[in-house]
């Protein structure tokens, strides 16, 4: 699978550079170890021509926590066209009640234009690490 994900954002973005950390990411989002599988098609609506890219990642207490740290430290992503993102899970047991109020946070917290976004995805990972971390991909209009 990951060989097919580099193939169809190689395909889809062909301007894309493979060492690009919006690239690892998208592979890293797309990947089999992610808890909920992605669909392939939201790589189609989100590698769109006239959209730049972005990376985000901020830590916090709770998945919650990192929510507020995107919209709070990053406000001008929640006016972005579409946002592909990942929580990553302290070691143990993912607390799926906890990514779904972060989730319910994220969304009281966007504004209008972003409930038009293509896609608004999420999924979660399991870590190593001791803190809640949140990747966001996101998509821009282009400056071209």
């Amino acid at each position: 699978m990951p060989e097919e994900i580099k193939t169809l954002i190689k395909k889809l973005a062909p301007l894309l550079d493979e060492d690009s950390d919006v690239f690892r990411e998208l592979t890293t989002f797309f990947s089999k170890s992610a808890k909920i599988d992605m669909h392939h098609g939201d790589l189609a609506k989100f590698l769109k021509d006239n959209r730049t890219y972005q990376v985000i990642r901020v830590n916090g207490k709770s998945y919650k926590d990192c929510v507020y740290e995107l919209v709070d430290n990053y406000p001008e992503m929640m006016d972005s066209n579409g946002m592909l993102r990942y929580y990553k899970a302290p070691a143990g047991n993912i607390k799926w009640e906890e990514v779904e109020a972060a989730e319910i946070a994220m969304g009281n917290e966007l504004t209008m234009n972003a409930y038009g976004w293509e896609p608004d995805a999420w999924t979660i990972f399991e870590s190593d690490e001791s803190e809640h971390s949140l990747v966001a991909i996101v998509a821009l209009d282009s400056l071209l």
